[in-house]
């Protein structure tokens, strides 16, 4: 039986298939990566001090020159930098998200980050949550660091009218070396006497930033890193929709609230340089 050729018809219309698939391929090939409707990965970076090139560098203090440099290197492996609240939205509102997700965290509010991080991240167009200290924003002695390199409850809110920059708690007087290292609780402590104290510092930091008219997003940045589960169930029952330790790991973004809970976090030290950090990403 003689085979019959398709008529020009017939040949448009396996053309029109040809270019669609193209135009796909094309597409796939061409616009970042977004995560499943499931999850998502989220690298949370914690940045401290942030000095000019030339400054003293610590494990607590980066250069300019450093960050410049994060934020290139991760921008061309293909991580997209986010803020917290799209990342809280992805959880709850099911907000589309990267695959490859980065948080910068830059925790206890250094003066630094007005004028030497803002800059970056308006340049790089990438964003940033302040984890911050109420009795320094207070600029109250307490037994923190109050020499006046922490940025007040005003320059707080100046910063994050940005849009570049979003505010956490990091307690309003826990984040102390005494007899409680953090929010740990005492070896001797009731847990009615521990939740008292915890429900005391709480209310002392939204009446700070409630009276300076600074909105901090409903996230807590453990003091330290010292993780406290009484601690968990007490932030979780009175609104707490994240909280952050300082445990150096990839964190896995689902649909479940859950996973927003006890986020890890690497410090990002100024005694490594950035191909440290990319080298450690590849082992995760």
């Amino acid at each position: 039986m003689k085979q019959s050729k398709p008529g020009i018809w017939g040949t448009l219309f396996y053309t029109m298939i040809l270019l669609s698939l193209v135009v796909l391929l094309w597409m796939g090939l061409t616009t970042p990566a977004y995560a499943s409707e499931s999850n998502a990965t989220l690298l949370i970076l914690m940045y401290h001090d942030i000095v000019p090139e030339g400054g003293a560098l610590s494990d607590y203090a980066a250069s300019t020159t450093q960050l410049e440099s994060d934020l290139q290197a991760l921008i061309r492996d293909g991580w997209e930098s986010v803020r917290l609240s799209d990342v809280i939205r992805f959880v709850y509102q099911g907000e589309s998200l990267p695959e490859k997700s980065v948080l910068f965290v830059f925790d206890d509010g250094y003066k630094s980050i007005q004028h030497n991080v803002l800059p970056l991240l308006e340049q790089y167009n990438a964003y940033a949550v302040i984890s911050v200290i109420g009795a320094r924003a207070q600029g109250i002695a307490d037994g923190c660091d109050t020499t006046g390199e922490y940025m007040d409850w005003q320059a707080l809110k100046q910063i994050a009218a940005s849009g570049h920059i979003e505010l956490q708690s990091h307690s309003a007087q826990l984040h102390v070396y005494r007899t409680r290292k953090g929010l740990q609780m005492l070896p001797d402590e009731s847990q009615r006497s521990y939740e008292a104290m915890l429900l005391a510092d709480m209310n002392q930091m939204a009446q700070w930033s409630q009276a300076a008219g600074v909105t901090l997003l409903n996230a807590f940045a453990y003091p330290y890193g010292y993780v406290e589960p009484l601690a968990d169930a007490i932030l979780q029952d009175h609104g707490y929709v994240a909280t952050m330790t300082s445990e150096p790991h990839l964190n896995l973004i689902t649909q479940d609230p859950a996973c927003l809970y006890r986020l890890g976090r690497l410090n990002r030290s100024g005694l490594c340089d950035t191909e440290s950090l990319m080298n450690w990403l590849k082992k995760q």
